[in-house]
């Protein structure tokens, strides 16, 4: 078996931003044989089609997630493939030879490999006509989509920065629909009128000199009491400081490694302000299993029906990717994905 190694273990010695940036992945990462792994019961062996790249996978790579590495391991949160093999268990057995779109669990072996190893229970059966590109990003962004959106309401309007990424544009149909309200934070100019067709209802470019003076409007107007952020700097805590009464600021990144200052620490008290963050990881492990069912089936649904999409601007064969993989990660728009020989 073939895959991009880990070549190092635990953590970096400095904390850096959970960017995508990474110059040099052969200092992290080498393509090399590795030994079958055993399946342990309620594990499952997946041959590998396509593995999609999140900044979560970088920032693990690099050693600054909230996961330990572990030396000689392939990387890798999720993908999508077929089950060749299980271990003792009836789920995992009831999984052999069927597609499924796929998490894979700390005990368990990355998706950046010809095979992977992860629990059955976050192994989900693929429905027809969800093709395999969707189905390589099921789990990190259309699943925290519809976690977070639960945070927000019916009627009421949202926050959320970064609004040009993937999840960006799944959430903001999903906003739509849901009748909520997204205020998309974006830092060029292009992805506006994007985000504005899929659903968003306002969209506004930081970089725009009236910026400040028409979010500070919109805030006003639609009084949002949720921020759903992945920047998580300076920026971000001036957005928190303009919100009004219990505004929630809710962190799942850190793009941006500038101090983030509490700038009224009277308005954790007096307005009942609150910083917190999400992380799937922690949703999934406290989210019963027919509540997980619900959001799965509801993701599942929303690909092979057209309202979602994964756009994918790069494919990478697993033998390339550690030498173009800063390039694909450069390109402004879309999900970069390695692709196995089957895929």
């Amino acid at each position: 078996m073939k895959g991009l190694l880990l070549r190092q273990g635990g953590f970096a010695e400095k904390a850096e931003s959970l960017d995508t940036h990474i110059d040099r992945p052969g200092d992290y990462l080498e393509l090399a044989e590795f030994p079958k792994p055993k399946l342990a019961p309620g594990q499952v062996l997946i041959k590998m089609r396509r593995a999609t790249i999140n900044p979560s996978d970088i920032a693990f790579v690099r050693g600054v997630y909230g996961q330990p590495r572990v030396e000689g391991k392939p990387a890798g949160f999720e993908g999508v493939g077929v089950v060749v093999d299980a271990g003792p268990g009836l789920y995992g057995n009831f999984l052999k030879g069927r597609r499924v779109g796929f998490y894979v669990t700390p005990d368990g072996s990355g998706t950046w490999a010809e095979y992977a190893v992860t629990q059955a229970m976050l192994a989900l059966p693929l429905k027809k006509g969800v093709a395999d590109r969707d189905a390589a990003g099921l789990v990190v962004n259309p699943v925290t989509a519809v976690a977070m959106l639960d945070l927000v309401k019916p009627g009421e309007a949202f926050v959320f920065s970064a609004a040009a990424s993937q999840l960006g544009k799944l959430m903001a149909g999903l906003a739509k629909d849901q009748g909520k309200r997204m205020i998309a934070l974006v830092r060029r100019e292009a992805p506006v009128a994007m985000l504005k067709d899929l659903g968003a209802a306002y969209a506004l470019n930081e970089t725009d000199a009236d910026y400040e003076a028409d979010l500070a409007s919109i805030l006003e107007k639609e009084k949002p009491v949720v921020f759903l952020d992945a920047v998580a700097g300076g920026r971000s805590a001036q957005t928190h400081t303009m919100m009004g009464d219990r505004a929630r600021w809710v962190i799942y990144g850190r793009l941006d490694d500038s101090p983030a200052e509490i700038l009224d620490p009277g308005a954790m008290i007096f307005k009942r302000k609150m910083i917190e963050g999400f992380w799937t990881t922690d949703w999934a492990a406290k989210t019963s299993f027919v509540q997980k069912m619900r959001v799965f089936n509801e993701v599942q649904n929303r690909f092979r029906d057209g309202r979602w999409k994964t756009d994918v601007s790069v494919e990478l064969p697993l033998e390339q990717a550690i030498d173009r993989l800063p390039q694909a990660l450069a390109q402004p728009d879309g999900k970069v994905q390695i692709v196995m020989p089957d895929g």
